[in-house]
């Protein structure tokens, strides 16, 4: 028994790691059905109603319907590039292609979206059967579940042919065996690890956070595995996932002449490599950016490029608030382990975005916003243990009596924000689709198809997705995710003069945006003007400002006109030396 005369760490240390009663009573068959079927009903909403296909999911598309057609697993025909970093991305709708005799774009993308959500599904069913082992009230429960499976982004990206479905399947079967457990713990981790590398190899960054906390945290535990024994869990793992991974990347190697995607080529070219010492530095003075609010932590809550604007202000403070409080509560040692390791996994995750990427790109945030939900989750049920224990503690008084109701009510309140969240991001993504996707890029794709004047045609533009799908021409796409030939000519131009790029490569078509004219980011204005005629706009601007209700109006407006120009007849000059 606990005397109120303890000192008050002893307290709550006690409160925090041994309660005494649990709400909790769970039917594992029925609740799992429901928790699945909320998420899955959840996604199939979300999809039907905004048809969200996502830009990437066409570049993609274009090497499975390749491969699907005898073309092999190649962006253009002939060229053997690895223009994918997903290899369950491309496989899965290259597979469903095929299965139906090649006949239907949508019908592949629906078989996919159902996929995904299905993992989607399956995946936070395991984190609930983790949860009910850690946690010891429902609410808690419910409200770790509904942050997880309402986040926008993650349903979205889940949907609309990312990838990110699968992704966190894979990753909530690693911490499913990271936390819980059992026979079969060493094939749980080993398979989750390799299924990560499936689906995006960039994943080994989480599979090492994941490795790091458990020797850091997980041999705290009482009843815990020694931090020997974990390493000899973590070197068994590492062999599962190295056998289930290794053929893909030795067929990638004699396939491509490199197991490295060009994508990572593409993006990395021009841009300088952080030294590892600048990197220790970075991490070093990362509690301190996360105060100042410069990093990716503040978006990992938030709806796709809501840095664009066009959301509340307390939206952005509530995100950067949870992100804040999840991202330090691992320096805690009163803390379980478990809600140590899943915060550090969130700050390691975070600073890998920040300061490694140095892009928030949104289908990167999608993991570690699951260990920051998971975090969150499991400091509200000790939160809510202790606010149970207060009256042993001799602290039930004034407000401090309500403070389990409180917090109940501040569970539901957070659940229906997240739910308010992505019904708002709903409505922004069925907009973007109607207006953008459909509107202006697949309508330029098709465009070009009909007006280029043979099927060897070029074009140049940083949107490749929709118009490089559509037209079927090829594409010297800016940075060069698809053409070696556009990556080449930016690294012998240099940083600087990257932007001649056009000079040199002469597509037949240019593609841009009115920004990226004026910022000459792509193209200068001097010899665009000279060598290119200005031939078609396509324009949504009135057509997005006539909506009324519109969050995140200011993300459409990117990419609201695009202007077309054809290359004059004419010899282009080479760039200047």
């Amino acid at each position: 028994m606990v005397s109120v005369k303890e000192p008050l760490c002893n307290s709550i240390d006690f409160v925090v790691t041994n309660p005494i009663k649990t709400d909790v009573k769970w039917s594992p068959t029925r609740a799992d059905m429901l928790v699945a079927l909320a998420v899955v009903l959840a996604g199939l909403v979300f999809a039907t109603y905004t048809q969200h296909a996502w830009e990437d999911y066409w570049i993609t598309f274009r090497i499975s319907r390749n491969c699907a057609t005898g073309h092999g697993l190649v962006y253009t025909p002939g060229e053997r590039l690895q223009v994918f970093t997903s290899p369950l991305g491309v496989l899965l709708p290259a597979g469903l292609s095929w299965m139906t005799g090649n006949q239907s774009d949508e019908l592949v993308l629906w078989l996919f979206r159902f996929l995904s959500i299905a993992a989607l599904a399956a995946g936070v069913v395991l984190l609930f059967h983790m949860l009910r082992s850690l946690q010891k009230n429902r609410i808690s429960t419910f409200l770790t579940l509904a942050l997880v499976g309402l986040d926008a982004k993650t349903l979205d990206f889940s949907v609309n042919g990312m990838e990110t479905g699968l992704l966190v399947f894979f990753l909530a079967l690693t911490i499913h065996g990271f936390l819980l457990a059992g026979p079969s713990q060493v094939l749980r981790i080993g398979i989750g690890w390799a299924g990560l590398m499936w689906t995006r190899p960039d994943s080994f960054v989480y599979i090492a956070i994941l490795g790091l906390g458990a020797l850091l945290f997980l041999p705290l535990q009482p009843t815990g595995k020694a931090r020997s024994e974990w390493g000899k869990i973590l070197l068994t793992a590492c062999l599962v996932c190295t056998v289930l991974y290794l053929p893909w990347f030795g067929w990638t190697w004699n396939y491509y002449g490199s197991p490295v995607s060009n994508t990572i080529v593409a993006k990395a070219t021009n841009t300088t490599v952080p030294a590892f010492g600048n990197l220790l530095v970075d991490f070093l003075l990362f509690p301190a950016k996360l105060l100042a609010g410069d990093t990716s932590l503040i978006w990992t809550f938030l709806p796709a490029y809501a840095w664009y604007g066009g959301w509340h202000y307390s939206l952005c403070a509530a995100a950067g608030a949870l992100g804040l409080t999840a991202a330090l509560v691992w320096l805690i040692p009163l803390l379980h382990p478990q809600t140590r390791l899943l915060s550090l996994a969130f700050f390691l995750g975070n600073f890998f975005v920040t300061d490694v990427i140095r892009s928030y790109f949104p289908w990167y945030l999608p993991p570690a916003a699951v260990f920051g939900y998971l975090t969150l989750g499991l400091l509200f049920d000790q939160f809510l243990i202790f606010a149970a224990q207060l009256p042993r503690l001799g602290w039930a008084r004034g407000w401090f009596r309500h403070l389990p109701k409180v917090l109940r009510v501040t569970a539901v309140m957070l659940a229906v924000g997240q739910a308010a969240v992505t019904v708002c991001v709903a409505r922004q993504m069925q907009a973007q689709q109607q207006l953008i996707e459909n509107g202006i890029r697949r309508s330029i794709g098709l465009w070009l198809r009909n007006h280029a004047q043979s099927q060897h045609d070029t074009v140049m533009t940083e949107s490749l997705g929709y118009i490089g799908y559509f037209s079927g021409l090829k594409m010297f796409d800016f940075p060069g995710l698809s053409s070696k030939e556009m990556v080449e000519t930016r690294k012998r131009l240099g940083p600087d003069k990257e932007n001649q790029a056009f000079l040199e490569l002469k597509p037949d078509w240019l593609i841009l945006r009115p920004t990226e004219i004026k910022n000459e980011k792509f193209a200068q204005k001097k010899p665009l003007k000279e060598f290119y005629d200005w031939v078609r706009v396509f324009d949504a601007s009135d057509k997005i400002n006539a909506i009324r209700w519109l969050p995140g109006r200011n993300y459409l407006w990117l990419d609201q006109t695009f202007l077309v120009f054809h290359r004059k007849p004419v010899a282009s000059p080479k760039p200047d030396n």
